[in-house]
């Protein structure tokens, strides 16, 4: 992969060209089994997503609602929409339930754009779609990288995962409609001039709406490329500008390094990291010591008295406010919570994506545990940890700890784990998917890089041959 473009002294201008310019043939092995691992995974929460996702009923008939060209495809729906009504559909089914991946960014957002533009090109290979997903993939991480490398908690005030990933998404869907460098920096400004996510939907609570957030930057994504293709001129310094992203809505604090040192060799979206619980990932650890003390020690709802958590403060949204966060009303406001995700672990030793159903969120017996739940802070705890505490009703007092959980970079998902995550993720598919189509899906996903047209991924999940 030529690396001319490390010469320009403007990082817009230097991740651009590199969008434009990646080949598969540049890509470390292991930054393509991450890849491929991201595909497999999203598609499987985006399935999930269609009988389970909240929000997710009001975007398709919106969607439906407007009709247009038949270009790409709603995920298991079927529908035949256009390119960047696929991708808002999709990418709000994909974070839905909050089961997708992390690590430098959430990647698994930006799945949808690439593979709605994919359909509407026609005949891409998974060559050339891995490519394209390693471009925005690679843009999000460095993005997202060069913030907490300043220190700057980039989920204190803006949802990140929605604001960071429009740059992510851009990139991947300019890359498969061959931007030139020139056109992928417009389609960056015209991406800036789209970005949002304020946290301030969730502050207080976890309406729906947050659940679809992802929706936003695989639209906005879509149409920048779109219009950059057109031949819109929106160059501009997009990143590092008086007015730029960084400036605007991080105060300019950023480790410009971190954008550009390395890029094209060193891929900082290798670091993927899968959940094993559909939740954010601020309660896994706190599932994971539940899960540990009622595995290990047998525990019935009934010999359950008391509860107390220990968490690092930053979790405290997580937390509070506690009686919301003990009956959460929705799916998305228990993926947010803490006291309900512990108390679920407590009684049944697992949690799963039933969890999250309206039955399972009124299970009687993992409410009455979560309402007997405290909770407490502790600077001194790392973040990231959690101490769930049991005391029982014939007087022991249980402890367990966890500073990695199942997920976490120490302790990461096997394959075999994805691929059971994924089976019971199209288990919910809102209309029935064969197991030979499931099966196929897995071993396309596998070998993604001989697949000669990527389209057949959304229609093995829609059921079409």
């Amino acid at each position: 992969m030529a690396t001319h473009w490390l010469q320009s002294t403007n990082a817009t201008e230097t991740l651009a060209a590199f969008a434009a310019d990646i080949v598969y043939e540049s890509l470390p092995s292991e930054t393509v089994i991450a890849l491929k691992q991201v595909v497999l995974d999203t598609l499987g929460t985006t399935v999930a997503a269609t009988t389970l996702g909240d929000g997710c009923p009001e975007l398709l008939a919106v969607i439906r609602s407007m009709g247009g060209t038949a270009e790409s495809t709603v995920v298991c729906f079927g529908d035949q929409v256009p390119a960047a009504h696929a991708a808002y559909v999709n990418g709000g089914l994909a974070h839905a339930l909050n089961y997708d991946a992390v690590g430098a960014g959430h990647p698994g957002v930006l799945v949808p754009a690439p593979l709605a533009v994919a359909e509407k090109v026609g005949k891409v290979s998974g060559k050339e779609f891995l490519a394209a997903l390693a471009a925005g993939m690679e843009i999000t991480a460095r993005i997202n990288t060069a913030l907490s490398l300043a220190g700057v908690n980039a989920s204190q005030k803006f949802l990140e995962g929605q604001l960071v990933s429009i740059f992510g998404a851009t990139a991947s869907a300019g890359r498969l409609l061959k931007l030139s460098p020139t056109e992928m920096r417009s389609a960056v400004g015209l991406a800036l001039m789209q970005a949002s996510g304020t946290m301030q939907v969730v502050v207080g609570g976890d309406p729906p709406a947050k659940a679809i957030y992802a929706a936003f930057p695989n639209y906005g994504g879509v149409m920048a490329a779109l219009l950059a293709k057109q031949g819109l001129d929106a160059e501009c310094d997009a990143l590092e500008g008086e007015a730029g992203f960084f400036a605007m809505y991080y105060g300019g604090n950023y480790v410009r390094e971190a954008l550009v040192q390395g890029l094209g060799t060193e891929f900082r979206c290798t670091d993927v990291r899968f959940k094993p619980w559909p939740t954010s990932g601020i309660p896994h650890p706190f599932i994971q010591a539940a899960a540990n003390l009622a595995q290990g020690h047998a525990l019935t709802p009934n010999a359950i008295q008391r509860v107390h958590v220990t968490a690092d403060p930053y979790a405290r949204p997580w937390m509070e406010p506690i009686a919301e966060r003990r009956r959460p009303q929705n799916g998305a406001a228990a993926a947010n919570s803490i006291p309900y995700a512990t108390a679920k672990a407590l009684v049944n030793g697992v949690v799963t994506l039933a969890d999250f159903t309206p039955a399972g969120l009124r299970e009687p017996e993992a409410l009455a545990v979560a309402e007997r739940l405290e909770y407490s802070f502790d600077e001194g705890l790392k973040k990231g940890s959690a101490i769930v505490e049991v005391a029982t009703a014939d007087g022991r007092r249980l402890a367990e700890r966890v500073d990695s959980p199942l997920g976490s970079a120490a302790n990461p998902m096997s394959y075999e784990q994805l691929v059971a995550k994924f089976r019971d993720c199209v288990s919910h598919a809102v209309k029935p998917i064969p197991e030979s189509a499931v099966q196929q899906f897995i071993e396309m996903a596998a070998h993604l890089e001989e697949v000669p047209d990527v389209s057949a991924l959304p229609t093995i999940l829609a059921g079409r041959d």
